[in-house]
């Protein structure tokens, strides 16, 4: 009855954590469906939630807002509270970097590497850091009904995390 569209996230026995809530609407539903992924659903929109397997050690978890119809803005937004934990935002790459042979998925460009504030490498006895890096905030992408796909815009500062849609793939949409 208390159901929050929210997700947090522990590492290292809580020594960091990141946390990230929509917005809540009084009388929002919830409901879980055959496959594990919990509902929030609102008037017009829905927060999905459910657990998406990667290559990493830890798997991964899938933060999804459903709209209904078009919104009244292109801008989506959550709240988020961290502890220990620093965002490195992942611009694209140089055309000195890629001549150098680096490359960057798409995924990639514009999302946020997430690492511990102080902490990285293993000692013996002691939590095993690697390099510190807690996990990763993957640039988002909007679908429409019709399977028509769009890069949208991640930015997080001062306690809010923003998902800045394309205005023309929302008036197509």
């Amino acid at each position: 009855p208390d159901f929050k569209p929210q997700l947090k996230i522990m590492r290292w026995s809580n020594e960091v954590n990141f946390s990230m809530r929509a917005q809540e609407e009084a009388g929002a539903k919830l409901k879980e469906l055959p496959d594990g992924t919990i509902v929030y659903e609102a008037t017009d929109y829905e927060v999905h939630q459910y657990n998406k397997p990667d290559s990493s050690e830890e798997g991964g978890f899938e933060f999804e807002w459903v709209l209904k119809k078009k919104p009244a803005t292109n801008v989506l937004s959550a709240t988020i509270q961290s502890k220990g934990l620093s965002f490195y935002y992942q611009p694209a790459l140089t055309p000195e970097e890629i001549a150098e042979g680096s490359q960057r998925p798409e995924n990639v460009i514009g999302s946020y590497a997430v690492y511990h504030s102080t902490k990285s490498n293993h000692k013996v006895g002691d939590n095993n850091y690697k390099a510190g890096k807690a996990f990763h905030i993957y640039r988002p992408k909007a679908i429409d009904a019709n399977g028509v796909e769009a890069w949208c815009d991640l930015n997080i500062s001062g306690g809010i995390l923003t998902v800045t849609v394309p205005q023309k793939f929302l008036d197509e949409a």
